[in-house]
């Protein structure tokens, strides 16, 4: 749901909370926001987030870009909980239904692709993928190939469901640990058992896996008044 907001004889549409921005329109944010501060960044938040050209943002009344960033910040600040489904142009996604049994090609994508907030579409093309089955409260999803067919369709996923997806796999992350030790000392060769057990005892897999979240935070807290 979006909150119809009128400037300038032009309706500006602010999303009521976090699922009413997409994934790719904060990757977006992130990315023209850094090392900028102040008025600038309150206009490229309301271009990006509420998909705004830049050049009606600038002709935009200050009180006018002040209200709208304050909403957005606290959308931004908002706690997000785990949804294991969501839809995305009229396609049911799902979040993996165990991760113990993570093969060794998702794992080594996930692994490559969390660490950084501009591949988080691939990431999440990785943990969800289409529903081919449910029953009885149960689902099955399509086996991994990749993310080159699914990435780009995973930016128009809800941010909420990423960062509770996010926030899911961080509350895993020392049972997913002990499980991906043990299978990565039974699939793949002696370096890179070494590799993945020194990323593990660093403890950055259990730290990457809430990257994104503080991103969030941190940015939604630049936003100013």
């Amino acid at each position: 749901k979006l909150i119809s907001y009128l400037d300038m004889k032009k309706t500006i549409l602010i999303p009521e909370n976090i699922n009413g921005i997409t994934l790719g329109q904060y990757q977006k944010y992130l990315s023209v926001s850094v090392g900028i501060e102040g008025e600038f960044l309150n206009q490229r938040a309301i271009e990006t987030l509420c998909s705004v050209p830049f050049g009606d943002v600038v002709n935009m009344a200050h009180k006018d870009v002040r209200d709208i960033t304050n909403k957005l910040s606290r959308i931004l600040a908002d706690e997000t909980s785990f949804s294991p489904t969501f839809e995305v142009e009229g396609e049911k996604f799902g979040f993996i239904p165990d991760l113990e049994a993570m093969t060794s090609g998702e794992y080594a994508d996930l692994s490559a692709y969390i660490t950084k907030p501009e591949d988080m579409h691939l990431a999440m093309a990785v943990m969800f993928r289409p529903i081919i089955r449910e029953y009885d409260g149960k689902y099955s999803i399509l086996e991994y190939s990749g993310t080159q067919e699914l990435g780009s369709l995973m930016k128009f996923m809800p941010l909420g469901a990423a960062l509770g997806a996010m926030v899911f796999f961080w509350d895993l992350a020392k049972d997913l640990v002990s499980a991906t030790q043990h299978f990565i000392k039974r699939e793949v060769t002696k370096d890179q058992v070494q590799e993945q057990e020194d990323l593990l005892r660093n403890g950055d897999f259990i730290k990457i896996s809430t990257h994104l979240q503080k991103e969030i935070l941190q940015n939604s807290a630049k936003l100013q008044s």
